[in-house]
């Protein structure tokens, strides 16, 4: 989990939080100029930003599924439509189970959009099989 939250405070709380269930590996970033500058190789499966940083930062740094913490429905879906795979958004003032729910379903889809493509891929292959069986009957009758 990455958060990238500007203000010290506000991540360290957020922080201590998502550790508290030992469920994560958390790394915090101040800045989208930190993630750009590099996670030491580490990719998360989710980051968390403060909807002011998006405002103003180069949102195609994090190229992560993405939740953004906003004041405001409005101001939250618009934030997070300038990710690169926005998933949503969480009040600022979220409770520690409205975080963990946001946290889940943004996880969840992206397990679903896997298992879509993998469906699509063993249908393709399986299709192409009874292509190739099809034809070689076909050509054991002649």
């Amino acid at each position: 989990m990455l958060l990238v939250v500007g203000h010290p405070s506000i991540g360290a709380a957020l922080e201590a939080l998502l550790r508290i269930e030992d469920r994560y590996e958390v790394k915090r970033a101040q800045t989208l100029d930190q993630v750009a500058a590099g996670l030491d190789g580490w990719t998360p499966d989710l980051a968390i930003v403060d909807g002011v940083l998006a405002q103003s930062g180069r949102t195609g740094v994090v190229a992560v599924p993405t939740l953004v913490l906003s004041g405001d429905p409005q101001s939250g879906r618009r934030l997070a439509a300038r990710f690169v795979d926005g998933r949503g958004w969480l009040r600022k003032d979220a409770t520690a189970e409205e975080i963990q729910l946001a946290i889940d379903r943004a996880l969840a889809s992206e397990s679903g959009r896997h298992s879509w493509r993998i469906f699509i891929v063993v249908f393709v292959v399986v299709l192409i099989v009874a292509i190739a069986m099809a034809f070689y009957l076909l050509g054991a009758r002649r």
